[in-house]
C-alpha cells in the first residue's frame, strides 16, 4: 500500500473514532454483573456497574399490573423513571421467563442482550430491557400471562438515570422495584382485575410544579445533539462518497487511456498481496464480530472501510503484477 493510501487510511480512521462518542448507542445492560453468564442476574444485583447500591433519587413506577391474572390475559402496562435532574436512562424487567412480553415497533424495548434474540423483535419470553437511551425515560409493553396456573408471577425492575455523558460514573443513579401478580388459585382472578401503581423512590423530590424554561432548553438540547448526530453521518457518507467517487474516476481514465500501476515483479507482488489480503480479511472479521456485538458504529465501520480499502489494494497489486514491465530510452 503506497504511502499516500496509508495514510487517507490513518486519517479516515481517525477522524471516525473522534466521531465515536457522537454516535455511540446505549443498547441495554448486560443479563448478569459479569456479562459472562457467570455474575448476579442483573434484574436482581442492579446496575452496580454504574453505582454499587441503589439510589432512592430515582422513582421507578409501573401501571397497569393487575392484583392477580388471568391465563392467557393479556395486560398493558407503562413503566416511567424519574430523576431530579438526570434527563434519561434505561431499564432492565424480568419475570424469569414467565408470560409473554410484547411491544409496538415505535417503543425502545427490546429482548435482554444475552438472550440470543433479534435485538428488533417485538416479543419475547425473556427479560426485556431498552433499545437505546430514552428521555423522557417511559416505556409502555404488553405482559401476557402465561396458558396455564403456575403460581404467583415476581416482577424484578431495575431503573437507571443516566446523566448521558457516555460512561458508567456516579453521577448515574438506579433503583429497584419488585412486586407479585398473584395467581388465579389465590384470588377471584376473575373479578379482582382492578390494576395499580405500584412505584420505588422518593415521590416527593418530583411533587413540584413543572419549568416551562427547563423544559424548553431540554428540547433544544435535544434538537442540536440530534442535528450533530445526523451531521456527523452526512459528514462521513459524504467523505465516503467522494473516496469512492475518485476511485472510480480513476479506474474509467486508466481503461479510456491505457495506463495503470507501474509494473511490479512478482516477487515483490506475491508478499504484499498477501499482506494486502490478510490485513482486509482481518478487519472484516473483526468489524462483523463488533457488529454482531452492537458494539459503537465507529468501531465496526472503521473495520470495514479498512477491510475494503486493503482489499482494493489487493486489486491494485494483482494490476501492477500483470502490468508488462517497460524500459526506459536511456539515450
Amino acid at each position: 500500500m503506497s504511502r499516500y493510501s496509508l495514510r487517507l487510511t490513518l486519517l479516515v480512521s481517525l477522524l471516525l473514532l473522534m466521531a465515536g462518542p457522537g454516535m455511540a448507542m446505549h443498547l441495554g445492560p448486560p443479563s448478569d454483573t459479569n456479562d459472562d453468564g457467570t455474575g448476579d442476574p442483573t434484574w436482581r444485583a442492579g446496575c452496580t456497574c454504574h453505582a454499587s447500591s441503589p439510589n432512592t433519587g430515582t422513582l421507578v413506577k409501573l401501571t397497569g399490573a393487575p392484583h392477580a391474572y388471568q391465563v392467557d390475559q393479556a395486560y398493558t402496562m407503562t413503566l416511567s423513571l424519574e430523576h431530579a435532574s438526570n434527563p434519561g436512562g434505561g431499564f432492565f424487567l424480568s419475570t424469569e421467563g414467565v408470560g409473554t412480553f410484547s411491544w409496538d415497533d415505535d417503543q425502545l424495548i427490546r429482548p435482554e442482550k444475552d438472550s440470543g434474540e433479534d435485538k428488533e423483535a417485538t416479543s419475547t419470553t425473556s427479560g426485556i430491557t431498552q433499545a437505546d437511551y430514552t428521555s423522557p425515560a417511559t416505556w409502555t409493553f404488553t405482559w401476557t400471562a402465561p396458558s396455564a396456573d403456575i403460581g404467583d408471577v415476581a416482577f424484578w425492575v431495575i431503573g437507571n438515570m443516566v446523566n448521558n455523558d457516555g460512561a458508567p460514573n456516579s453521577d448515574d443513579h438506579w433503583n429497584a422495584l419488585s412486586f407479585v401478580i398473584n395467581s388465579p388459585s389465590a384470588t377471584n382472578s376473575t373479578s379482582d382485575q382492578s390494576t395499580r401503581v405500584l412505584s420505588s423512590g422518593d415521590q416527593s423530590l418530583f411533587d413540584q410544579e413543572v419549568d416551562a424554561e427547563a423544559l424548553e432548553i431540554e428540547r433544544q438540547k435535544a434538537i442540536s445533539e440530534d442535528v450533530m448526530q445526523n451531521g456527523i453521518t452526512w459528514f462521513f457518507i459524504t467523505l465516503t462518497a467522494l473516496l469512492v467517487g475518485s476511485i472510480v474516476q480513476k479506474e474509467i481514465l486508466e481503461r479510456k487511456y491505457q495506463t495503470g500501476p507501474a509494473h511490479l515483479d512478482r516477487q515483490l507482488a506475491y508478499p504484499e498481496g498477501l499482506r494486502r489480503g490478510l490485513l482486509s480479511v482481518g478487519f472484516a472479521l473483526l468489524g462483523l464480530y463488533w457488529l454482531s456485538e452492537d458494539a459503537a458504529v465507529y468501531l465496526w465501520a472503521t473495520s470495514i472501510f479498512c477491510s475494503v480499502w486493503a482489499a482494493y489494494g489487493v486489486y491494485r497489486t494483482i494490476l501492477a503484477a500483470k502490468t508488462p514491465p517497460t524500459h526506459k530510452d536511456m539515450m
